[in-house]
């Protein structure tokens, strides 16, 4: 079974966070986080018409990390115009099937990302994901109106069906790889390895091979308690 979070970074307009919401609860989804949202208040948005309870108990947070930091899965969406990215974009019609492939026996959950009406994710947000979706629009219009495209992603999900089929093991959580990450920076730093690279960008550099491992659980609190043993050991300190 699978989890799906909505998560908007940065919305400017109420009235799409609104009718997010709406679309949110018309395909049976009704987990929404918003990001540093823009005033004026939100959660006074007109929109919501039948969704007014799912905005009232909606996560507002002041990062992404707030946001995400129990999921296992990160999708961010982009139209790819203009980005280099690491990892393959999936398209939206595929997604219902990875995520499948990707659950385990318990239940997997999901945060899928939208950035601001104007830009939509930026690299700092994109760099956090496991994984990029993409909706297949025509070329000369390539962006969707915010709430436009989280109806369009909740449809084709709740179309496959709200619970996916479980296989062995869960993937690792967006807290669980921020553990790695802070321990290997603790190694890297006590070996005076890549000290010329800055302490941030060599986190970034870890991150983004943990996320393009796509461990499991397991895998990762292996790899924890291991670099907390050796820590410990070499009386390491944070």
């Amino acid at each position: 079974m699978f989890k799906l979070r909505i998560v908007l970074v940065q919305p400017r307009n109420p009235l799409n966070i609104g009718a997010a919401a709406r679309a949110m609860a018309n395909f049976g989804f009704d987990d929404l986080a918003v990001v540093n949202a823009y005033e004026p208040v939100w959660r006074e948005t007109v929109s919501a018409v039948g969704a007014e309870a799912l905005v009232l108990k909606a996560r507002n947070v002041n990062t992404l990390v707030e946001a995400t930091k129990d999921c296992h899965l990160i999708v961010g969406t982009t139209t790819t115009r203009g980005r280099k990215l690491g990892r393959p974009v999936l398209r939206l019609p595929d997604l219902g099937k990875f995520l499948g492939k990707a659950g385990g026996k318990g239940t997997l959950r999901v945060a899928l990302l939208f950035g601001p009406e104007k830009t939509g994710l930026s690299n700092k947000y994109l760099e956090l994901c496991n994984d990029y979706v993409t909706i297949p629009t025509h070329s000369k219009t390539p962006s969707m109106n915010l709430s436009h495209a989280v109806a369009v992603c909740c449809y084709e999900l709740a179309k496959k069906g709200l619970g996916v089929p479980a296989q062995d093991v869960m993937p690792a959580s967006a807290q669980e790889r921020e553990q790695v990450v802070r321990h290997a920076v603790q190694l890297f730093q006590a070996a005076e390895y890549l000290n010329e690279t800055p302490a941030a960008q060599r986190a970034q550099k870890i991150r983004e091979i943990l996320l393009r491992w796509n461990l499991r659980q397991r895998d990762v609190r292996l790899m924890h308690g291991l670099m907390a043993h050796v820590i410990k050991k070499l009386n390491i300190s944070a």
